[in-house]
């Protein structure tokens, strides 16, 4: 019990200071970005130093000769996403340009049919600007949250989401999401997490791994497409949201192959910028109690 109090404590300070820091930085300009980067690429290899252990076991032996470079660049681009997040007015602001987006003529199919839609991302790029810019162009998005490990930071979080026009379902989230998809309106989820024992076994890089099915219980039931979005990083500094043909299912699947269709989904996002991608989350551990029928 001492040691889960400790723990308690612990997140509630550094939601403490964090949210003191985004009030001080949030009062400079957007050209501060670049600065405020390389001093949090700077403080996150120590107070994430378990996380980024965790990445470097983690990370697939295809990208052995490039480990270091990839858990790097992953700093850098949770640092970023970070700043984004708290910068996003100040950023679209100072550049038009900073958000760039391919795929509207799915959107667009998807919308003219009338089942609602359902956005499937991952925590890759800067999935949270997505959700922005969904409300932007027109979408009445809702999106599933997890709470943190504390309250307080979860209000945290959700205040930035609601603040830009984005409605968090947080409790009875297939019930809701259905509800709303039959009203035609757009559902966004990530569903990379381990689903342990709620999930099923599919192969992710070679490996046994447990993955929600969720997103197809939607997809099925409702009638919505699911799109598979992603958020990736220009040379240019800007932001390309990318989304997808939706995937397809098909007669006498089971529910494991379909499962499987979503994650080879996020293999190819993965696989071609493995440096977006948070290789920290354990997505192994337990996969054997994810069901196999």
């Amino acid at each position: 019990m001492l040691r889960d109090q400790l723990k308690t404590l612990k997140r509630t300070a550094r939601y403490h200071l964090l949210s003191t820091l985004v009030k001080i930085m949030t009062r400079l300009p957007a050209t501060a970005v670049p600065k405020l980067r390389r001093l949090l690429m700077k403080v996150f290899p120590l107070v994430f130093a378990r996380q980024l252990r965790r990445a470097d076991e983690l990370l697939p032996a295809e990208f052995a000769g490039r480990k270091d470079e990839i858990l790097r660049r992953m700093v850098e681009n949770q640092a970023q996403t970070i700043l984004e997040v708290f910068f996003y007015e100040k950023l679209v602001e100072h550049n038009p340009d900073f958000i760039k987006v391919v795929g509207r003529e799915h959107l667009e199919e998807a919308t003219r049919k009338g089942k609602g839609i359902i956005i499937l991302s991952a925590h890759f790029g800067n999935w949270e600007v997505m959700g922005y810019e969904l409300r932007k162009m027109g979408l009445p998005l809702h999106v599933l949250a997890r709470p943190q490990a504390v309250n307080q930071m979860t209000e945290f979080m959700n205040s930035f989401r609601e603040r830009r026009g984005v409605k968090v379902i947080m409790e009875k989230s297939i019930t809701e999401s259905l509800k709303l998809l039959h009203q035609g309106k757009t559902v966004g989820m990530l569903s990379d997490l381990n689903a342990r024992e709620w999930g099923y076994q599919v192969e992710f890089f070679g490996r046994n791994a447990s993955f929600y099915s969720s997103p197809v219980i939607l997809s099925v039931r409702s009638g919505a497409p699911l799109i598979p979005s992603f958020t990736e990083r220009q040379r240019d500094g800007s932001l390309l949201l990318s989304f997808e043909a939706p995937i397809t299912w098909e007669k006498g699947e089971s529910m494991r192959q379909r499962v499987q269709k979503y994650v080879r989904r996020y293999e190819e996002a993965f696989r071609r910028r493995p440096d977006h991608w948070c290789w920290f989350h354990e997505r192994y551990e337990h996969a054997a109690l994810g069901r196999t029928d």
